[in-house]
């Protein structure tokens, strides 16, 4: 049985406008990232203070990459097994060109990464 994260939602009327604000509240799951998490150059915790953090909270292992020459992206961490099948150049690669052109340099962007191998063999 999965738990349904549960919905609310408030109405409220500001002059002649109505707003519409949808909440969804869901359990905190440790490690608090899945996969990765891009950290911009201004967000609220460093790359090291994240990797500290897992360290506290995890058994599972991440690496962690610092891009110095790049004005929104400070720290790429990402799961060990998820650089191991992908590969270090390949998952930056993607980062910053996918993901850097819309995030801020205020932002932390957590990376839920569906790696699929198929591997073929004749025996």
């Amino acid at each position: 049985m999965s738990k349904t994260p549960k919905r609310s939602s408030i109405k409220s009327h500001v002059g002649s406008s109505e707003q519409l604000i949808r909440v969804r509240l869901k359990a905190l799951e440790i490690p608090p990232i899945k996969d990765g998490i891009v950290i911009g150059r201004d967000a609220a915790i460093g790359g090291e203070a994240m990797v500290r953090t897992l360290r506290l909270m995890t058994n599972e292992k991440f690496e962690r990459f610092t891009i110095s020459k790049d004005d929104t992206i400070q720290d790429v961490i990402l799961r060990t097994s998820v650089v191991r099948k992908l590969g270090k150049d390949r998952v930056l690669k993607f980062v910053m060109d996918r993901i850097r052109p819309v995030m801020t340099e205020t932002e932390l962007l957590m990376l839920d990464i569906d790696v699929e191998l198929v591997i073929e063999d004749t025996i």
